[in-house]
């Protein structure tokens, strides 16, 4: 809760169950019988952590595996969703006291560079913000960018600053001055709320030292989504408004896409917003991706809090087809084996043809002089009877 909840002692409507790893919403819709509760919704997941859990607890149990991933050759997408309000931002950033996912994560990818004594790491990075339907550099802000469609595996945009980094403090930095670009604004249910939903990419490149051949090419998506908002609740006037209403359409393009993906639709609207085509592989594509959803435990945010539970339980029933974007030495040198395997067979198979044809002319060869054989052995026999046949005289 937040400090104005906790002062108002407003009703907590969340139990939680780490062990079992669900949690139930409870509360009453009538003010008159508060003691009456509604009935419990309850919501399984691979992880729930309540108030009291830390950054280190939440990145050590469930995105240092994600991001393991990402080391091994597969692209990740790691995004926070929730209400405005909720944290999303301190989940990914972190602050001064508490490291978030973002610099968590960096220390993660650095101690793998630095244990890599084989090959060769180069780890680039580039942030950008959708505000208002428009892709902003963060990295250059003055730089228009595009959305390239065909650039699945590394950069979503053209134009995008791109930015190689050789330690954590480099790639921190880069957060730190993208983050200071954001759009953000005092809101009713934020002093600092975020006006944009923003990404930052990480792409790991490992080459072979000696032949400068790419062993493994994957990427890392770090996402703050912007947070939904009640407009109603929000008060929201002029650009405040404008910012609220296209952040709610993207965040209900990315809710059709999930549910499309789950219904098992042949068409998927990923076109219905650019939030949506940048994150398209994330959803039913080629990533492993991590959603964390942030909620509020306050009464007064009950329905936005159960509209996030039920997004998310929406979105762990979406199974992605991730595929390793790299190659093995070991499955390099055995590939070779088996081309070299499959020409000698060729070139056995061909043998073999050319013995088959040569037999097959030497059997009609042989055929033909048996029967030749034949014809002269009848004939003998002929003439043998003739001769043993009497003298009539």
């Amino acid at each position: 809760m937040n400090v104005p909840e906790r002062k108002a002692h407003v009703e907590n409507v969340i139990k939680i169950d780490t062990t079992k790893k669900c949690l139930s919403i409870q509360y009453s819709t009538d003010r008159l019988k508060p003691r009456q509760p509604g009935k419990a919704r309850r919501f399984t997941f691979d992880a729930v952590y309540g108030m009291q859990a830390t950054q280190t607890e939440i990145y050590e149990n469930s995105v240092r595996p994600m991001v393991n991933h990402m080391l091994h050759g597969y692209n990740v997408t790691i995004f926070a969703y929730g209400q405005t309000g909720t944290g999303k931002t301190f989940t990914m950033e972190g602050s001064q006291m508490e490291r978030g996912i973002m610099q968590n994560a960096f220390r993660q990818i650095f101690d793998f560079k630095q244990k890599e004594k084989r090959h060769k790491c180069i780890v680039e990075c580039c942030y950008l913000e959708l505000y208002q339907g428009k892709i902003r550099d963060l990295l250059n802000v003055s730089r228009p960018t595009l959305f390239d469609t065909k650039a699945k595996l590394t950069l979503p945009c053209k134009g995008l600053r791109s930015v190689t980094c050789q330690s954590v403090e480099e790639i921190e930095n880069c957060r730190k001055k993208g983050y200071k670009s954001r759009k953000t604004a005092s809101t009713y249910f934020n002093d600092y709320s975020s006006r944009s939903h923003a990404i930052f990419i990480v792409t790991l490149k490992v080459l072979n030292s000696k032949t400068g051949k790419a062993l493994i090419h994957s990427k890392l998506n770090l996402v703050d989504l912007a947070g939904s908002e009640c407009l109603q609740k929000s008060n929201a006037t002029d650009i405040r408004l404008k910012e609220c209403c296209e952040i709610n359409l993207s965040l209900l393009a990315v809710n059709k896409v999930i549910s499309s993906t789950v219904a098992g639709k042949t068409y998927i609207p990923y076109r219905d917003s650019l939030l949506t085509q940048l994150l398209q592989d994330s959803f039913g594509g080629n990533a492993k991706t991590l959603m964390i959803a942030n909620i509020g435990p306050a009464a007064s945010t009950y329905k936005e809090t159960l509209v996030t539970l039920e997004y998310a339980n929406r979105a762990k029933k979406i199974k992605n087809a991730p595929n390793i974007n790299f190659y093995r030495e070991d499955r390099c040198h055995n590939e070779e084996k088996m081309r070299e395997k499959y020409k000698k067979a060729l070139e056995d198979l061909a043998q073999c043809k050319m013995d088959y044809e040569m037999a097959e002319k030497r059997a009609d060869t042989l055929k033909n002089m048996a029967i030749k054989q034949m014809k002269d052995v009848a004939e003998l026999l002929v003439d043998i009877g003739k001769v043993n046949q009497p003298n009539p005289d």
